[in-house]
């Protein structure tokens, strides 16, 4: 079905298609996607990943450089990863190990009570699995943590992965907020605090459609995100169901129109 509302997908680049599909769809469980917002097009695989799609898009990336700019520091602005909701996080884990996926970060409890863990696909793109349901510091829609809860609890531990969030971070959270929730209508769920953190990281969450928008904020000085116009391995786009209304957000992420097609 297509996207109406929200977050219709992530846009990905990856260098070798086969390689790539293997990968989300033999180690993640993603299927081909049977309605997508474009036309076929030669070097482009849209996935089903549940909450929205996932499109890879093959490339090369530009030079010595194929991530274009992008640096695994969520002190950069901009996309910092793609998460997925998973039944067992410890389970789904030791399963990629075994196909030897490289994890960046070991499953653990993480602030908010999840269970989360970080690897990355055969480009360096930066992934998250998690399971649960937040418990948030603040909650801004009482309706929108209970939906959170009911899923989570539904979820079987076995249960594949499925996409969940964008997490990107913002150099002016109002602006970000302006633009995601007061023009796009994406409501504010609740926020967490990581108390502890020498950065003054913050997350405010929004209900994208049935995905999730991560804004990180930080006390602590950041970095422009990656130049948009340059051609990218890992992270490129996210596709919107409607008129963005620009082609990137105020922190530099590249937005694309998913109209139905």
């Amino acid at each position: 079905m297509p996207h109406t509302s929200g977050m219709a997908y992530v846009e990905i680049g990856v260098s070798d298609a086969a390689r790539s599909l293997d990968f989300y769809r033999g180690q993640l469980g993603l299927r081909p996607a049977e309605s997508t917002p474009e036309p076929p097009t030669p070097g482009v695989h849209w996935l089903d990943a549940g909450g929205a799609l996932v499109k890879l898009v093959v490339g090369e990336g530009e030079g010595g450089d194929p991530l274009g700019g992008w640096i695994r520091d969520d002190l950069q602005r901009g996309m910092r990863h793609f998460g997925m909701k998973v039944g067992d996080v410890y389970r789904r884990a030791e399963r990629l190990k075994a196909a030897g996926v490289p994890f960046t970060l070991e499953p653990l409890r993480a602030v908010g009570d999840v269970n989360i863990a970080f690897f990355t696909d055969p480009d360096g793109t930066l992934l998250e699995i998690i399971d649960g349901h937040l418990t948030y510091h603040e909650v801004t829609t009482p309706d929108l943590v209970e939906r959170e809860r009911r899923l989570a609890e539904a979820r079987s531990p076995e249960a594949e992965p499925v996409f969940d969030h964008v997490a990107l971070t913002s150099g002016d959270l109002e602006a970000s907020l302006a633009y995601y929730r007061d023009r796009l209508g994406y409501p504010v769920i609740g926020r967490l605090v990581h108390e502890g953190d020498r950065r003054g990281f913050v997350i405010d969450y929004l209900q994208a459609g049935d995905a999730v928008l991560e804004v990180f904020t930080f006390t602590a000085e950041t970095a422009p995100a990656p130049d948009p116009a340059r051609d990218r391995l890992g992270l490129r786009a996210v596709g919107l169901a409607g008129d963005p209304g620009r082609d990137v957000d105020p922190d530099g992420v590249p937005l694309r129109n998913a109209v139905a097609g």
